[in-house]
């Protein structure tokens, strides 16, 4: 008598069954090749078929819902319309651009993409590249304005950044109450300097995010013309954390204060800060900073290992985080 299956949190799908199973539905020519290049929040592919290469993601099961899939999708579409730099999703045959697969933890959802041309520069952004992208984010926050979706996704506000990351945080870490204590004393922290700064809820200030702009998710050419990808992190949400939020990652990576400062000079010279905005730029940097706390906690058990998240991860992130009080050092 055979044994039963167990249950799988998460699986990673075989690429020649993707070719079999999903490939044929898109107007791709002849796909060759599909293999898995990056384990993450969702599992990406590399897709070679006999003219072009394409990227395939396989959404991870419960991370993000089919309306929070197809808000991002739609968007994405929406900027390649009006001539924007990102690599956008390849519609389906049939008018479509996901595909459901039954996967062993349940029902998951793929999209391709193109695939952006290029290379991703990661901590060897120059202060040229860091200028170019801060002037394609402006450009597509611009572009954005007049977006409008049938689908709902996420807002990037406290609730979502904050409270939901610390509800993440927390059960990992029920020994280290005093850290705990500290990290929601923070949290309170951040929330009344916004409320002191009480920025606005309309556009240009306010409106569509991308979420996770970086050097690692831009590819640049060999004559600096970049594509941008990975919007998972996308909603609607306040500009100036856009910027922070690739400031976060730029500190993170060490990218010295003159490179971060091009890319904010990139923004200002297609749309101009206002003083509200520039305040909230260090505060929101401390903000995505837990979010991103939140959003790896928040993966232990299918794509990351408990063993990942020990006191020295915990003590690194901390201490990071107190190190960005000194606003200073962070934008001039």
């Amino acid at each position: 008598m055979s044994s039963p299956f167990i249950p799988v949190i998460h699986s990673i799908p075989s690429g020649a069954a993707l070719i079999a199973t999903v490939l044929y539905k898109y107007p791709i020519n002849k796909p060759h090749s599909c293999k898995l290049i990056k384990r993450g929040l969702n599992d990406t592919y590399l897709v070679e078929a006999e003219e072009k290469k394409y990227i395939l993601r396989v959404y991870r099961r419960g991370w993000r819902n089919k309306q929070d899939i197809d808000f991002e999708l739609e968007l994405l579409a929406f900027l390649h319309e009006q001539k924007q730099p990102v690599a956008y999703p390849i519609a389906r045959i049939d008018g479509g651009f996901t595909t459901e697969i039954a996967a062993p933890e349940g029902k998951r959802y793929v999209a391709i993409f193109s695939y952006a041309p290029g290379h991703a520069v990661n901590d060897k952004l120059d202060t040229k590249q860091s200028y170019i992208l801060g002037k394609v984010l402006a450009e597509i926050h611009q572009t954005l304005d007049i977006f409008k979706s049938s689908f709902s996704r996420p807002t990037l506000n406290n609730e979502y950044l904050l409270d939901w990351s610390i509800v993440s945080i927390t059960p990992l870490y029920q020994n280290r109450k005093k850290e705990m204590d500290l990290l929601q004393q923070q949290i309170d922290r951040i929330k009344n300097q916004l409320t002191v700064i009480n920025l606005s809820f309309s556009a240009p200030e306010y409106g569509i995010c991308i979420g996770d702009v970086h050097s690692g998710n831009t590819h640049f050419t060999n004559n600096n013309k970049p594509t941008l990808f990975d919007f998972d992190q996308c909603g609607y949400g306040w500009r100036a954390f856009d910027i922070a939020k690739f400031l976060h990652v730029a500190l993170r990576m060490k990218i010295n204060l003159t490179i971060r400062n091009s890319f904010v000079e990139g923004y200002q010279a297609i749309r101009k800060l206002n003083q509200s905005e520039l305040a909230s730029i260090p505060i929101f940097i401390k903000a995505a900073h837990i979010w991103v706390m939140g959003i790896s906690t928040n993966a232990v058990g299918d794509v990351l290992p408990y063993g990942w998240f020990n006191d020295d991860w915990l003590d690194e992130r901390l201490a990071m985080l107190e190190s960005l009080d000194d606003a200073k050092s962070i934008l001039k």
